[in-house]
C-alpha cells in the first residue's frame, strides 16, 4: 500500500482549505441576498393581505348598508 508523502498531503490540505474559504466567501453574499429577497417578499405579501382584508370590511359594510335599506 502506497503512502502520499507528508508535504504533499498537507500541501493538498492548504489548497482544499483556501478552496473553501473562496467557496464561502461566495456563497454567503448569495445566501444573504437570498435571505433578503425572501424577506421582502414576505413583506409585499402582508402589505396585500392587508389591502385584501381592508376591501373585503369594506363590501362587507356595503353589504350591510344594503340589507338594512331592504
Amino acid at each position: 500500500m502506497a503512502v502520499a508523502p507528508a508535504d504533499k498531503s498537507v500541501g493538498e490540505d492548504i489548497v482544499a482549505a483556501i478552496l473553501l474559504c473562496v467557496f464561502m466567501a461566495l456563497m454567503l453574499p448569495l445566501g444573504a441576498m437570498l435571505y433578503l429577497d425572501i424577506l421582502e417578499a414576505k413583506h409585499q405579501v402582508n402589505v396585500q393581505l392587508e389591502k385584501v382584508e381592508k376591501l373585503r370590511r369594506q363590501v362587507e359594510q356595503q353589504q350591510r348598508k344594503g340589507n338594512k335599506d331592504d
